[in-house]
């Protein structure tokens, strides 16, 4: 479903799924039962809809090369999402998958980029008025390669101490509890925003 956003010079929001917008699971997310959204994700989305940006999702989901899912039952997932977020007015604009093993070595795991500059390219995006939101360094990686800003989120299963991701190089612009925080602090800075 593509919103109604021209795409002249458009401000993005790239999204990390699993530890960003729904729980993550160290046995990898084998179906929709299993694909929990965070109560939060839903009004974040709308925020960010609101405030004019593409909300694109990048991720890795591994468990397709492994034979855990099938790109069915992620489509499923991903349908499950957007039912889930659209009474709070957001939309999912686009959302590119890197279906590979770690070991597969291809240029659309993160944190390499080949997924990102894609959809820069699809939505003629300005990455210096975008953001990357997610919960690994790897998101933080990605982001900062294309100049994005970059929040790092705090839900993930394996979220290091904040002295720890001080010292990440890059370090992520901003560390915040959720993804309704970085929505809000994204809100705040756009109308706080000097000429």
């Amino acid at each position: 479903m593509m919103s109604n956003q021209s795409t002249e010079n458009a401000k993005a929001i790239f999204l990390d799924r699993d530890g960003t917008l729904n729980a993550d699971s160290a046995d990898y997310i084998k179906s929709v039962d299993e694909f929990r959204i965070f109560d939060f994700t839903p009004e974040a989305l709308g925020i960010l809809t609101r405030l004019g940006f593409r909300n694109i999702i990048i991720t890795n989901q591994s468990a397709v090369s492994r034979g855990m899912i099938t790109t069915e039952i992620l489509d499923r997932m991903h349908a499950k999402l957007k039912s889930a977020i659209q009474p709070a007015g957001a939309v999912i604009d686009g959302i590119y998958i890197c279906p590979h093993l770690p070991e597969d070595n291809c240029d659309c795991r993160k944190p390499r980029t080949a997924n990102l500059e894609k959809a820069v390219r699809d939505f003629q995006i300005d990455v210096n008025r975008s953001y990357f939101i997610g919960d690994s360094f790897k998101d933080i990686q990605t982001g900062a390669a294309l100049n994005c800003r970059t929040i790092f989120v705090c839900t993930g299963i394996d979220s290091p101490p904040i002295k720890v991701i001080n010292q990440w190089r890059p370090r992520p612009d901003y560390i915040v509890e959720n993804l309704l925080e970085a929505a809000k602090l994204i809100e705040y800075m756009g109308k706080n925003r000097k000429p």
